[in-house]
């Protein structure tokens, strides 16, 4: 969650995010990574705050509903788009991450 697109902030005052957060009593981020792990998304978190990381493995202990799911995705305003096969960025993600076992 590191990147910032136009929009990207105020999704976590979105009334559909707020209101899953009190009801599982979870924070907005939280939620967004429930929906993203949901979607199969993969997803490498960044923070360098002990808080921060811990809050972010704590999204197993509940499920969106399928009508949940769909609310949130609703919410998609086409800001953000990424592709995997784009030229360069096999090479940016191996530089950016330390994924090799050491020889």
């Amino acid at each position: 969650m590191g990147t910032t697109w136009p929009g990207y902030r105020s999704l976590f005052d979105e009334p559909v995010i707020t209101e899953l957060a009190q009801k599982y009593g979870k924070d907005a981020g939280q939620i967004i990574l429930r929906f993203e792990n949901q979607e199969g998304i993969i997803v490498l978190p960044k923070s360098t705050k002990k808080t921060r990381m811990a809050s972010n493995k704590d999204i197993f202990d509940f499920e969106l509903t399928e009508q949940e799911m769909e609310a949130i995705r609703a919410l998609d305003k086409g800001f953000g788009s990424h592709d995997p096969d784009a030229p360069g960025v096999g090479e940016r993600l191996l530089n950016s991450y330390d994924i090799h076992a050491n020889d």
